[in-house]
């Protein structure tokens, strides 16, 4: 395996014929993209990637291009990411009850994503508002709660109409108190 890199945020992950088959155990694996496809690639990345995590953060777009008995190129790139959570941006979580809402707090809490949160009690739900810290996709809360939105509008109408529970840390707060 050789790695090089290539541009400022792009390096390139060149396999044998026969590292791909210790790796993958077929070159099938490689089109199907199965889960112990995916592991192998992982693990390789992590392997790989170690002396370059400053520069390749956050989100990776994996590039894969592999011949028969020829080996693969894997060509690794920082992707820029779908949604526009820049630094300070609103985000607007939705539990259904309690118990839903201090799972995803402490989860939250362990993950260290956010700079600030306020905690708002809705008729029938809760409501999280999360200040977060640079771009961040939030898909681990969804076993939690729904992401309800990220338009400060809809951050204004919750702070207006719901009963404050807890402003400014109540990630912090619930995280320690449930940890």
């Amino acid at each position: 395996m050789t790695v090089y890199k290539i541009g400022r945020k792009k390096l390139k992950i060149t396999l044998t014929d026969s590292e791909v088959i210790s790796f993958f155990g077929t070159y099938r694996g490689l089109d199907s993209v199965n889960n112990e496809a995916r592991l192998a690639v992982g693990l390789l990345l992590k392997k790989s990637l170690s002396e370059y995590d400053t520069e390749l953060d956050g989100r990776l777009l994996v590039e894969i291009r592999a011949r028969e008995n020829a080996g693969c190129v894997i060509t690794v790139s920082s992707a820029e990411s779908s949604r526009r959570n820049l630094k300070g941006s609103t985000i607007m979580f939705e539990f259904a009850d309690a118990a839903a809402l201090i799972g995803g707090a402490v989860r939250l809490y362990k993950s260290r994503f956010f700079e600030g949160s306020s905690l708002y009690k809705m008729p029938h739900t809760y409501r999280l508002i999360v200040t977060a810290r640079g771009e961040r996709d939030f898909y681990f809360m969804n076993e939690f709660c729904l992401r309800k939105s990220d338009s400060d509008i809809e951050a204004a109408y919750t702070k207006e109409h719901g009963r404050l529970i807890c402003e400014k840390n109540a990630v912090q707060r619930l995280g320690r108190a449930f940890i």
